[in-house]
Parts: C-alpha cells; structure tokens; sequence
C-alpha cells in the first residue's frame, strides 16, 4: 500500500534525500501524504521535503513528523495569475500560468531546496509538473519517479475541449514523451499500468492504495465524544436543526441531545457509560471535492426514492431522520447543491454538509454504516483513495462514476 511501500519501488541503495510533490493542496493529497510518511519512517532516507499548495491540513501522522523534523513542509503559492472570466483570455492565461507555475517549480527544485536524489511527483496536472521535473532532472542529476494518479490529457478532453482540439492533442504527446523519458513510474491501478504500457511504453509498478491504520470502526466512546462535538454541524443546510434542541414540555419525548447524549448514543447519569440507542439512525456519509467530477444530482435522487420507502414508517424514538447523510468536503459546487438540498421535502432523510479536520475525517467515517462515492474518472483508469479509506472502515460503499 501507499503507506507502507512507497521506499520498496524506489532505488534504495542511493536514495538519501527524498522530495515528493504535489502541484495541489497537500492537505487533500493523502496518497502523497503517505508516500512521505512511509519514506520519512524508512531508515534509507536521510530527510522527506514535501511540497505542494497550503490549505487543508496534513494528516496527524505527517503534522507529528514535520513538528520533529522528520518532514520539511515546503508551501507554495497558487493564486500566481488571477483567472479571467473570458473564454478568448483563457486562451492566453492557461499556458501563461503555465510558464509562471514552471518557473516557481524550477526555483523551489533548484534554488529553494537542498538538493535531493529522488524527485516523487504526482501527475496529474501533468503541465508543468513532468516538464519542471525533467528540467530538474537534467540540471541536479537527481532520479525523477512519477505517481500516475490519472491521465492528465483526459482531464482536459473531458473538460469541454474534446479529443480532437489541438491543445489537448499538445497535451497528450507532451505527457507521453516526457513520461517516457522519466527512470520510474508507480500508478494506482493494474488498468492504467496496462494503459501506459501498451500507448506509451512506459513500465509503471502498480502500486494499490491501502487505507493506514487509523481507518477502522470507531469505539463507542470516542464516536460518542466526536458526535457531541460535532452537534453545530450536523443540522441541515439552511442551519435548521436535524433533531429538536430540547423536548417540547408537552411531549414525553425529549431531545437526543439531552443529558450528555446523542441521536446515536445516550449517557447513563449515574455511571457515565455510554450506551449504543436501539432506534439509531443510519449514517451514510459521503466525502467529495464539490467538482463537476461528481454528480451529486444522482445521490440527491436517490434519497428522494428511499424518504418516499420510508415515510410510512415510524420516526424514531427520539425523533429526527431514520438516516443521516453526511456530506464532507469543500469546493466550488457546495453551495449551488446546498440550495438544492434545501428544496427538497424530505420526511424520513437529513442531509448536513460539513467539513472536517483531518484528524475528525477518520473517526467519522468510522460511525458510518454506507459509503458513497460519486467521484467520475476522466480517464476510466483511476480509482479514489476514499473507497480505500471507507473499505479501511469496515462497511459497504456504493461507488459510482466510470471504474477500471
């Protein structure tokens, strides 16, 4: 797996100095997150730099080898060139930003950094990521291995550009010869191995994704601390609580959040045992980048089909939804399916948005009972580490989108 054996695919006779880069939010990177835990713990390697984008943040077993020095965090700036809203300037801004993200690649590989032996990078985006890692390559010596993630033509091509458009063929043969030129390939499925082989020549070792141990189910203690803490967040989009803050004094029935409980667990007041409620909802959760990548109208449909099963049931004891779907991630469709959420009149069916800290995102996951995964792959080769990681909490997950 990712974490335990990224050093056994990587030469480690000469390897001292490791730098593994990711052109995106290193926070949302687990794959690459884990290849530097599982070089920084290798006795091989001197010293991991990780680079990449600020914004979320790394994975508490990564955060604890940077506080030690184990891991040098190297941030760089995104935002180089604002994007223009016209589709003629965006002809001119896509390699124009382009030129800039390799220029600043070549200052923090060459000028910025202590030089290294092994250059791990992430494609896609394979522009100018293979390029500045070629260029690296040529003037430190240093071994350049490449992670395929995905085919970086087809993001394009799936983009609205087509197979045919001229910027998109540049694409394809810019990242089959500098591909080819690399000294090593791993990829994240035994599809996209065979692909890159038969198209492109290039011997890439399959490397699977294994979720590291911190997905697994989570105890009742700790799921019952992180429900109450999360209590804010799980209420519906518009802010609207999901279950009553307090019983109505008129009703027997009070709020599941009363006494120290929680719609899934209650605390027993005289021994603080925490205690598993026989009617729990089920918890379905969902984690998602809120991209054109993933279709969250088919989810939304489908929730509609099982309230309409569920409506002639009897709501639970302490009242609320029977299920509860849990929707995490950030990005920039978030808000325009939250108003849709809102729309909807469902009975039986809460659905919160929410975002994690990665330390939180594991134990979470953990409570669940289903997984969803909507994540649509450009190229029909890829598989996302999400299903590892929900296959890591023990339950069943549906996933959709194209699969290899």
């Amino acid at each position: 797996g990712a974490v335990d054996g990224a050093e056994q695919h990587i030469d480690k006779c000469t390897m001292r100095r490791v730098a593994v880069l990711v052109l995106g939010d290193v926070g949302r990177s687990p794959r690459m997150q884990y290849h530097a835990l599982s070089l920084a713990r290798s006795p091989e390697v001197a010293h991991v730099t990780l680079i990449g984008y600020a914004g979320s943040r790394c994975v508490p077993e990564v955060e604890a080898l940077i506080d030690s020095g184990r891991i040098s965090l190297r941030l760089l700036r995104e935002d180089l060139l604002p994007r223009p809203r016209s589709k003629v300037a965006y002809l001119a801004y896509a390699p124009a930003k382009a030129l800039l993200k390799l220029g600043q690649l070549l200052f923090a590989l060459l000028l910025l950094l202590p030089r290294v032996d092994v250059l791990l990078l992430q494609t896609p985006p394979a522009i100018p990521t293979l390029a500045a890692a070629w260029l690296a390559r040529a003037a430190s010596g240093c071994m350049v291995v490449v992670d395929w993630h995905n085919l970086g033509f087809s993001v394009l091509e799936h983009g609205g550009l087509g197979a045919s458009h001229p910027y998109v063929l540049a694409a394809r043969l810019y990242e089959a010869l500098l591909g080819w030129s690399l000294d090593g390939h791993l990829c994240v499925t035994a599809a996209m191995s065979g692909w890159l082989r038969e198209h492109w020549s290039v011997r890439a070792e399959t490397l699977y994704d294994r979720p590291p141990a911190f997905f697994r189910p989570t105890p009742l203690e700790q799921r019952h601390e992180l429900l109450r803490r999360l209590r804010p967040a799980l209420v519906a989009p518009g802010g609207a609580p999901l279950w009553e803050e307090k019983g109505p004094p008129s009703s027997p029935r009070s709020s599941p959040w009363d006494a120290g409980g929680t719609p899934w667990t209650s605390l027993d007041s005289g021994t603080g045992q925490v205690r598993a409620r026989p009617d729990m909802p089920a918890l379905l959760v969902s984690s998602t980048s809120w991209s054109a990548d993933e279709d969250f109208g088919v989810l939304l449909d489908a929730l509609l089909l099982l309230d309409t099963s569920l409506s002639s049931s009897a709501p639970p004891a302490c009242g609320g939804p029977r299920v509860l779907v849990a929707i995490t991630g950030k990005g920039p469709l978030k808000q325009h399916y939250e108003r849709r959420v809102a729309g909807l009149a469902l009975r039986r069916i809460g659905i919160a948005t929410l975002w994690l800290e990665p330390a939180d995102y594991p134990v979470l996951l953990g409570c669940a009972d289903l997984g969803v995964c909507l994540h649509g792959s450009t190229s029909g080769l890829d598989l996302p580490m999400k299903v590892l990681d929900m296959l890591g909490c023990g339950f069943s997950l549906f996933s959709g989108g194209r699969r290899p």
